[in-house]
């Protein structure tokens, strides 16, 4: 080859997108995310934003309830999932092989009464019919929540009627079955829009009362991957942010394809997402120093209700070392 070629060779490869170049020194991932989770993971399928970081992803959404999906990871038939975070935390606790390398999305929980139902006040639940999925983090955070803000137990102090998933409620409300459910978007926002119910509360609100913190954004979502992938594929987790906040940049700078991606995968319809879209509180990315100190707030009080039961929660340095994973 002349020297003249050699060069021009050389410049077009240095002038290859970041993309292809980073293609050859990534592997395949396998990435799970829950059907009605209202995260970001569905932009990053959709957009696959993986991909654009250099991974060949495979994607796989699962409908339901978070347990199924957690249970995937533990058993490695995927390596990285979108995960409740409370529940994420009871999975380490229980000794599965796992860390939190990023957020997803701020609380996404509410009480949301029936119209009818003459329900005005957190205090009004005393005695009255709730629906909620019990196993969910959001049944769980908002539980601690209002027991430290009010001082009421919502699984002793009302009758608790459990629902297999979200969809499940938001059919008990119609019905009247029950007065009240725990629901998270974007079920709540469908059953507000619908004219079924009305915010009693939002988990955001009862987070600010029962804290007393005014400021930081308490976690809903994370992104939870295996301790083993991680261990083979280090540079994952920070490309897995990378693509997050790629999502996150969608989801605020192109509101319409958000929204259009978010009703592609919900399967929901247009006005549930617009209600949905506006009501959220905040989408996030990455594990900031500040953030990564309202996760350790929020893990104190879970452990303080009795969801978390191991010493690890009120020991913040292990916290930071053992449960999170920060490059």
């Amino acid at each position: 080859m002349r020297r003249r070629e050699f060069l021009k060779a050389g410049a077009a490869l240095l002038a290859a997108p970041a993309v292809a170049r980073a293609q050859a020194t990534r592997g395949k991932v396998r990435f799970a995310y829950l059907q009605l989770g209202w995260a970001g993971p569905e932009i990053i399928h959709k957009e696959d934003l993986l991909g654009k970081h250099g991974w060949q992803a495979e994607y796989s959404v699962v409908p339901g309830s978070p347990v199924p999906l957690l249970n995937q990871l533990t058993s490695k038939n995927v390596d990285a999932i979108d995960m409740s975070f409370a529940l994420a935390a009871k999975a380490f606790e229980d000794g599965a092989p796992v860390k939190v390398t990023g957020v997803a999305t701020a609380v996404l929980g509410a009480i949301v009464a029936r119209k009818d139902a003459g329900l005005t006040r957190v205090e009004d639940l005393k005695g009255r019919k709730v629906a909620a999925v019990v196993g969910t983090s959001t049944f769980f955070d908002i539980r601690a929540l209002t027991l430290k803000g009010y001082g009421l137990d919502l699984q002793k102090e009302t009758q608790l009627v459990t629902a297999t998933a979200p969809p499940d409620m938001a059919t008990l409300l119609a019905k009247k079955d029950v007065d009240a459910i725990i629901a998270w978007q974007p079920i709540s926002d469908s059953v507000v829009l619908a004219g079924q119910g009305v915010y009693l509360a939002k988990q955001i609100d009862l987070w600010r009362k029962a804290t007393g913190r005014a400021s930081g954004f308490p976690v809903h979502v994370c992104y939870l991957v295996h301790s083993d992938f991680i261990a083979t594929n280090a540079s994952f987790p920070s490309d897995l942010n990378a693509a997050q906040k790629d999502a996150v940049d969608v989801w605020y700078n192109k509101p319409a394809r958000a929204k259009d991606i978010m009703a592609e995968v919900t399967k929901l319809p247009k006005d549930v997402i617009e209600v949905a879209y506006k009501e959220t509180v905040r989408m996030l990315s990455g594990l900031p120093d500040e953030q990564v100190e309202t996760l350790i707030a929020q893990l104190k009080i879970n452990k303080e209700f009795g969801f978390l039961k191991s010493d690890i929660w009120e020991q913040p340095d292990r916290v930071r070392k053992e449960f999170f994973h920060r490059a």
